[in-house]
């Protein structure tokens, strides 16, 4: 037996996760779907009638600019911490959309969808994101053509100085030099001495 229209679509509203509402000029449930029960803990039945202050409670006060935008017939789409009945929160997208009938605005329609688990993927993207930056901070890399002398192997600064290849090098990078010859300079400025001594 198959159901009629109107039953099937109430069985698919009550099927998504995010609160379907509807709420009169007065600000008065005239439908809720089951997820206020889950997320508010209430009766879907027993918010029949119900003034939209006694569902919100405490975050009436800062989705009244959004109510008042939309019984004024302008669509709202705001961001909101809804706190749990067990407790935590849960992170929401919602939209407020008149319901004009003539012209005339008698009521809106809300809908709710949670969004925690996104917040918590930019959360940790940002995290990532932070994490790069700071390592590339960290990575100091000299590019580009540097004029160095063919004698004493200076280089010349952007502000046309000559400093010693050491100093350059670790003004501008995280490394650090220790000294030693190569056996080719060895030879050439101590000749017959034998300065790497065979093991």
């Amino acid at each position: 037996m198959s159901l009629e229209p109107s039953q099937n679509a109430l069985r698919v509203v009550n099927q998504i996760p995010a609160m379907v509402g509807q709420w009169d000029a007065d600000q008065r449930c005239v439908f809720a779907n089951e997820a206020y029960r889950e997320w508010f803990g209430r009766n879907p039945e027993e918010m029949v009638g119900m003034p939209l202050q006694d569902l919100l409670g405490p975050l009436y006060k800062l989705n009244l600019p959004y109510i008042l935008g939309a019984l004024a017939g302008q669509k709202q789409l705001f961001e909101r911490q809804i706190p749990l009945p067990e407790g935590g929160v849960r992170e929401t997208i919602a939209s407020y959309t008149p319901n004009i009938v003539n012209g005339i605005v008698r009521g809106f329609s809300v809908f709710v969808a949670d969004v925690s688990t996104l917040r918590e993927r930019e959360s940790s993207l940002e995290n990532v994101l932070r994490e790069r930056d700071e390592a590339l901070a960290e990575v100091r890399v000299l590019r580009g053509m540097l004029s160095i002398c063919s004698g004493c192997k200076s280089i010349r600064d952007p502000a046309g100085e000559w400093r010693p290849v050491e100093q350059y090098v670790s003004e501008r990078t995280d490394a650090t030099f220790s000294h030693g010859m190569c056996p080719a300079c060895a030879a050439k400025y101590f000749p017959g001495v034998d300065i790497f001594p065979k093991e």
